[in-house]
């Protein structure tokens, strides 16, 4: 998908961020906020990006552009979700993510969308 590429290639994480929360608009995701990557976040682990709801579920957003997603960022946004009191969390990646990973990160109610999901095409 030639999208996938631009993302790799072109983008930068205010950027990335931008597109994702247009994608979660085109899937019918209300956005609440949205954090501008240029501002420092007191908490310098957290990456805090935006939150969406849909049908009644508030979800927070986490994007990690060029970045391994490991257990610290599902933890990291468990902390938010904690902070943010919501039950449901996203983690959205440009690199592909291990069912190991994946798997741990829906123990504590969060859904990875990684590279897998760019290249089906879900966001057309």
């Amino acid at each position: 998908m030639e999208e996938i590429k631009i993302v790799d290639n072109y983008m930068d994480e205010r950027e990335f961020r931008n597109y994702i929360n247009t994608m979660f608009y085109k899937h019918h995701y209300n956005p609440i906020t949205i954090d501008d990557v240029r501002l420092a976040d007191s908490d310098k682990t957290n990456d805090n990006d935006q939150r969406v709801a849909k049908d009644g579920v508030k979800y927070t957003v986490q994007s990690y552009l060029n970045t391994e997603i490991t257990e610290k960022q599902i933890e990291e946004t468990f902390k938010d979700m904690e902070k943010e009191d919501v039950a449901h969390g996203i983690i959205v990646t440009n690199f592909y993510v291990k069912q190991k990973i994946k798997d741990k990160a829906l123990e504590k109610n969060i859904r990875i969308l990684d590279r897998s999901e760019f290249e089906e095409g879900i966001y057309d």
